[in-house]
């Protein structure tokens, strides 16, 4: 394989640039960050993941912002936002996106629907570093930490199990909690894991209502201050 992208190196395949508003889940600490490559070669511009799986979520969970806050829909609306003018070849970054994912520049899509955002994720990341190295294994991984399920899709890693935890400490919603965390509050994605919950272990299920407990009262501490 030749050298890493920097979207690959940072494990960041959307190549988004890291912002003091959006604190992204799996982001790495200030601390690494000043001391990485990144850093020292861009001066700090674009996030770096401490994993592959959560640079993919956050280009997942921007999508859906996307069209939740802004009411893009389409390939076109979307990549003129993603890439203005000014910084890129919009035109020619739509037409390829479009080609690659096989729908129109200006076809409507649901970006809560997996059949829709996954072509477009992997079409993002193919323009953004000329290649996708992903596996779809990968890609579904990051795609159900941002709240999308492929359809038929059987969860049974023990990362995939805490995510379910974290819905059930959400009261179902593990897309709108880490929408909080990331700063994109109102941007949370519709849930299509929660019917999955009663699947769940008893311990699990267990941790997640100890955890919302726990996050009631942290959220009334801060609330009192």
């Amino acid at each position: 394989m030749s050298a890493q992208t920097r979207g690959e190196r940072n494990n960041n395949p959307g190549n988004i640039e890291r912002s003091s508003v959006n604190k992204w889940q799996g982001r790495i600490s200030d601390a690494d960050y000043r001391n990485s490559a990144e850093y020292r070669k861009n001066g700090g511009r674009f996030e770096v993941f401490s994993v592959e799986e959560w640079g993919i979520r956050a280009l997942a969970v921007l999508l859906i912002a996307y069209q939740d806050r802004h009411g893009l829909r389409t390939i076109r609306g979307i990549i003129v936002r993603w890439a203005p003018g000014h910084e890129n070849n919009t035109g020619a970054y739509v037409d390829h996106v479009a080609k690659l994912t096989g729908f129109g520049p200006d076809a409507m899509l649901d970006l809560h629907s997996y059949e829709h955002v996954a072509p477009l994720v992997k079409a993002i990341i193919t323009h953004e570093n000329g290649r996708c190295i992903y596996s779809r294994a990968t890609i579904d991984d990051g795609l159900f930490r941002a709240g999308v399920k492929r359809p038929g899709m059987v969860v049974t890693s023990r990362a995939a199990n805490a995510a379910k935890a974290a819905a059930v400490a959400g009261g179902g919603g593990i897309a709108l909690v880490g929408a909080v965390t990331d700063g994109l509050q109102a941007a949370a994605p519709a849930i299509p894991i929660v019917k999955d919950i009663a699947s769940l272990p008893w311990w699990l299920l267990l941790a997640g209502g100890a955890a919302a407990g726990i996050a009631v009262v942290v959220w009334l501490v801060l609330r009192g201050r």
